[in-house]
C-alpha cells in the first residue's frame, strides 16, 4: 500500500517464497540498465519460479535501445503494446507504444512503481487460487469489499481506464468493469477477481460473494480443440 525501493522483492517473497538456487541474470554489455530493472529481475530470479504470465518482461540479454534510444523492458502478450523507458533518465519514467505506431506516451508511472504494478497483476493472473464474481454497483459500495486497500497503480494503456487494485494482508483484488455479454441487463455491476498466492485460502471472501461468483466454464474436450479461456 505504500511502495518503497524494495517493495517488489518483499511481494515476490511473500507470494512465491523464495529458491535455494538462483541464476544471476546476464545483463547486456552497456551500462545504462536502469538499476530499478536489474533489481527487478534479480528478485525474479531468486524465487526460483514464473512470475510473469500474461504480459512478459524482456529477457535481460534481450535488453536493446530501439531507434529513438528507449529501452523497450515490457511487452504485451499479443505484441499490441510495449513499455519502455529512457535509460539516461535519472528518475526513469514508463512510456507506452502500440505496435501500429512509433510515438512513445508516458505512462504517468514511473519505472520501479510500473515494475511493482505488473509483478502485482502477473501474480494475480497466474494464481490458481482465485475466483471471480459480478457483483451489482450497490453491493459493491455496501461493504462487499470491507478490509481491502486502494493500492496505488495507475490502469495501463491495455487496461480498463476504470480498473482498480486492492489488497488486505494475503489477498488482492481487482475491479474491472463486465467484459462484453457478461454485464446483466440494466444493472450496472463490476467483476472483481479475488486472488490468493498458492495454498491460501479464500473461503471467507468467497463465502460473502457466493450469489455472485462466476464458476469457471466445464466442457466436454475435443482432440485437437483449443479450449478458449475465460475472462479471469
Amino acid at each position: 500500500m505504500h511502495p518503497r525501493s524494495d517493495s517488489v522483492r518483499r511481494f515476490l517473497r511473500r507470494w512465491y517464497g523464495t529458491s535455494g538456487v538462483s541464476v544471476e541474470p546476464a545483463f547486456p554489455e552497456f551500462e545504462d540498465v536502469p538499476g530499478e530493472l536489474v533489481e527487478w529481475h534479480r528478485a525474479a530470479s531468486s524465487t526460483g519460479t514464473r512470475v510473469v504470465f500474461q504480459d512478459h518482461a524482456v529477457k535481460p540479454a534481450d535488453l536493446k535501445r530501439d531507434g529513438t534510444g528507449m529501452l523497450v523492458f515490457w511487452i504485451e502478450n499479443q505484441h499490441g503494446y510495449y513499455w519502455a523507458v529512457d535509460p539516461e533518465a535519472t528518475d526513469p519514467q514508463v512510456f507506452d507504444r502500440t505496435n501500429t505506431s512509433d510515438t512513445w506516451r508516458p505512462t504517468g508511472e514511473h519505472l520501479e512503481r510500473f515494475l511493482l504494478h505488473r509483478t502485482v497483476d502477473e501474480a494475480l493472473a497466474g494464481t490458481e487460487v482465485k475466483f471471480s464474481a459480478l457483483v451489482p454497483t450497490e453491493v459493491l459500495e455496501s461493504g462487499a469489499l470491507n478490509g481491502f486497500s486502494a493500492l496505488p497503480f495507475a490502469p495501463a494503456v491495455n487496461d480498463s481506464p476504470s480498473t482498480r487494485w486492492l489488497c488486505d494482508g494475503d489477498t488482492l483484488v481487482r475491479v474491472v468493469p463486465p467484459p462484453a455479454g457478461y454485464a446483466p441487463p440494466g444493472q450496472e455491476s463490476w467483476m472483481l477477481t479475488v486472488a490468493g498466492a498458492s495454498g491460501g485460502d479464500l473461503q471467507r471472501y468467497r463465502a460473502g460473494l457466493e450469489p455472485y461468483v462466476l464458476e469457471r466454464p466445464r466442457r466436454e474436450e475435443r482432440p485437437g480443440e483449443p479450449v478458449p479461456a475465460p475472462p479471469f
